[in-house]
């Protein structure tokens, strides 16, 4: 027996729920426009209602929704001719300077996303400063938790290339976020 459409709206819809904040989210900090997120999400959320006879139940639901709100990012990028690469050269530092810089990153992602709902210009403008693929990557890893294997199939790169955007993503931030951490309390002042 086929089902109805009423069954397999309330499927998808019960399915979506638990990652509709998830969603939201990552659209929010990938974008930084409440309403241009907004709209990817809704626009993201139909075209995946209107292939989730594509889905494979017993599949990543998530994945499957991320996929789709990635392609319509990439589509709203293309759209509104947004190019966020700004190039931030590489400085050295000294082993402590590394260290703090480390120590740092990992506090801030304790809780990522209460950390994310307080940040301020500073934060909003390092995430900005990466390029969109690196803060898409970081963001899929550290905030949503997906593995370098999931991130790679959702932006159709090589795992390695996944873990390159990472590397950099983070170094980026450790360098333009560490004096901001340290005066927040997130790493402790060197003696």
């Amino acid at each position: 027996m086929k089902e109805t459409h009423s069954t397999r709206k309330k499927e998808f819809i019960e399915l979506l729920s638990p990652h509709r904040d998830s969603l939201y989210r990552f659209c929010m900090h990938v974008i930084w426009d409440k309403n241009s997120a907004e709209d990817v999400l809704q626009e993201a959320i139909l075209h995946a209602y209107k292939n989730f006879d594509n889905f494979q139940p017993g599949t990543n639901f998530k994945a499957w929704l991320f996929r789709f709100v990635i392609n319509k990012i990439f589509d709203c990028n293309k759209r509104l001719k947004k190019d966020l690469q700004h190039v931030i050269p590489c400085q050295e530092w000294d082993i402590i300077e590394h260290l703090e810089k480390e120590e740092a990153y990992a506090s801030i992602l304790e809780n990522p996303s209460v950390f994310f709902e307080k940040v301020d210009d500073r934060i909003k403008d390092a995430l900005l400063s990466l390029t969109s693929t690196e803060r898409m990557v970081f963001l899929l890893k550290s905030v949503e938790g997906f593995t370098y294997k999931e991130i790679a199939q959702f932006l159709e790169i090589p795992i390695g290339t996944v873990m390159s955007h990472l590397f950099r993503s983070r170094g980026k931030l450790g360098e333009l976020l560490a004096g901001y951490a340290r005066k927040m309390g997130f790493v402790r002042p060197t003696p």
